[in-house]
């Protein structure tokens, strides 16, 4: 059975339902119309089509993918952030899927992309809103299983366990005060991971690795990062490190084809004359 042209178990009807459903369930919860949510899905929707139909000449279908980054984008962006930074945000994020590729593969991901060019231009920030490990404790349980069927349909759960054992370790070590895992320590640690980078943003099959020892890198990688632009105050360490991660795939994986295609011509060169 298909819904507009996707299976309904597909990864990407999955993904959007999934996602709806936090959002709801968070906005309710915080008493507001996420109006910011609505303007990206619905930018990022026509970005995708207009990009679609005029740059790569194809017949239009449904934007499964930019809906997705549309909802990504309005659930992770401050709520107070203005309409203009939301829709500067969608046209970066659309447009970094069309223009920054390496060997038509998506470099960043384009959500975080996206809001960190609004972030710098419009000294706005990032608020995670839709996760409630920041401000919906109270509903964490009930979500926290909606984002690891995120990570699961796109196969990268071990990215994301290898982040969150990671974040972990590191809020341990740089606190020594956690060794005693008191209740208040061991909340304070699990509280202050974001999951919805974790399990939903760093899940982006097209910008993340698919081998488990590469995800595990991959994630760890990324904790560490975090970490240490928090620590030198860069401007939204978070998504500036999911970048970055991103950039360090991205050559690796050139890296490695590149490596693989001359491999054959290389051993040609050194055989003996038959």
């Amino acid at each position: 059975m298909k819904l507009l042209g996707q299976p309904v178990a597909g990864m990407y009807v999955w993904a959007i339902a999934l996602l709806c459903a936090m959002a709801f369930i968070s906005s309710y919860s915080m008493h507001m119309v996420p109006l910011d949510l609505l303007v990206s899905v619905t930018t990022c929707t026509i970005s995708d089509i207009l990009i679609t139909k005029f740059y790569f000449r194809r017949k239009l279908r449904v934007p499964f993918s930019g809906i997705i980054t549309g909802i990504i984008l309005g659930s992770v962006a401050a709520t107070t952030t203005p309409l203009t930074a939301i829709i500067l945000a969608c046209v970066v994020a659309i447009g970094s899927k069309a223009f920054i590729r390496i060997k038509s593969v998506n470099v960043f991901n384009p959500a975080a992309l996206g809001l960190l060019v609004a972030i710098l231009l419009f000294s706005t920030s990032d608020e995670w809103w839709a996760s409630s490990a920041y401000n919906l404790a109270g509903i964490f349980i009930s979500i926290t299983p909606v984002m690891l069927i995120l990570a699961y349909l796109s196969k990268r759960l071990t990215s994301s366990f290898s982040f969150v054992i990671a974040s972990i370790l590191l809020s341990v070590f740089l606190s020594p005060s956690s060794l005693s895992l008191s209740v208040a320590s061991v909340d304070a640690i699990i509280f202050s991971i974001n999951f919805y980078l974790a399990f939903v943003m760093m899940a982006d099959p097209k910008t993340s690795p698919s081998g488990r020892l590469q995800q595990a890198v991959f994630g760890a990688s990324i904790a560490i990062l975090l970490v240490a632009f928090g620590i030198l105050r860069l401007p939204s360490p978070t998504l500036t490190a999911l970048l970055v991660g991103n950039i360090g795939f991205a050559l690796s994986k050139r890296y490695i084809r590149t490596r693989t295609i001359r491999a054959p011509s290389v051993a040609y060169a050194v055989s003996p004359n038959p």
